[in-house]
């Protein structure tokens, strides 16, 4: 009896030995699940369908946390300099009008680790004029990470330009919390127009 109790104890240590092994070397996939957290990726794009709706056609400056259905709100200021009234939705996710000889409009979005940018952009019915954006993905410290500067739109014979950039974090970049982008008119008539068709992030966190 006490080599039949012994043996049965014997093999409780083993078996628990073994478990415990396979815990540690990857077996048990619910104590991997605490100790290990790893970043997913999420994507959101501000255009006529998704981010539109969460703003409104105003010509003062705005801040929205923008629901986005895959994330927490993503924090977004949008402000107009000396601009006509912001408009949102129809066929793009933003659009507005001269009301000055210097004037403009920016967003800034705050993102935790962005890993992918893409915008389209441009302006319709420039008078002959300089119609400009820039762009900044910047970091904690306010430094950009990677930027589009002071950059003309690219006219056809009817005044009217397109930009489409495009941008993936590479090994070496820095980590993107912020995006700012600035459309901006000299000099322009009221007829012209500075949009943003689209803009896309994706961000792991």
């Amino acid at each position: 009896m006490k080599k039949i109790t012994f043996l049965l104890a014997s093999m409780g240590v083993l078996a628990c030995t073994v478990a415990v092994t396979a815990l540690a070397f990857g077996g048990g996939p619910k104590l991997n699940t605490i100790f290990e957290t790893k970043a997913t990726s999420k994507s959101f794009t501000f255009d006529a369908d998704h981010g539109s709706d969460q703003f409104e056609s105003t010509p003062g400056p705005q801040d929205v946390n923008v629901t986005t259905g895959v994330s927490d709100p993503i924090h977004t200021t949008v402000a107009p300099e000396f601009m006509g009234p912001l408009t949102f939705g129809g066929e793009r996710f933003v659009e507005a009008h001269p009301m000055s000889n210097h004037c403009g409009y920016f967003l800034q979005i705050g993102i935790n680790n962005l890993t992918h940018f893409e915008i389209y952009m441009g302006v319709e019915n420039d008078a002959g004029t300089v119609d400009m954006y820039s762009v900044e993905l910047r970091d904690q410290y306010q430094s950009a990470v990677k930027e589009w500067g002071n950059t003309p739109f690219e006219l056809d014979g009817d005044g009217n330009g397109t930009a489409h950039l495009v941008w993936d974090k590479g090994g070496t970049d820095g980590t993107v919390v912020e995006v700012c982008v600035y459309l901006y008119s000299m000099d322009d008539s009221d007829e012209a127009n500075l949009y943003v068709s689209s803009l896309s992030l994706s961000w792991d966190c």
